[in-house]
């Protein structure tokens, strides 16, 4: 179990940078180095045109999380917070965007 705020956060970051990859969707996608210090916007280093903000929280705070995210994006990128709740699978992880986003990627499927 992961002592730290920290700690839990790295495992969220590190799960969806490798799903990233390991479905093919980026191949590249990463940990952002420094994520959370300030130094760089964004939890994930990813070639697609989202900012992804991590949360692995007891407290989920939808719209203040969903608020850094867009913040981080400075007004180039979609924001999207991928949260996971505690107690259940990473897999069973939610992700939360605007519905213009929603709405596009439902495009594409159909």
């Amino acid at each position: 179990k992961p002592n730290s705020a920290r700690a839990k956060g790295k495992i969220l970051e590190k799960w969806v940078a490798e799903r990233l990859r390991n479905t093919g969707i980026d191949k590249q996608a990463r940990q952002e180095i420094g994520s959370g210090s300030g130094r760089f916007k964004g939890d994930i280093a990813t070639k697609l045109p989202i900012t992804i903000e991590c949360k692995n929280t007891k407290n989920f705070q939808a719209m203040a999380y969903l608020r850094q995210a867009e913040e981080a994006s400075m007004g180039y990128q979609e924001a999207v917070v991928v949260w996971y709740p505690p107690q259940t699978a990473l897999e069973d992880s939610k992700v939360f965007m605007s519905w213009s986003l929603f709405e596009r990627l439902l495009k594409y499927l159909a």
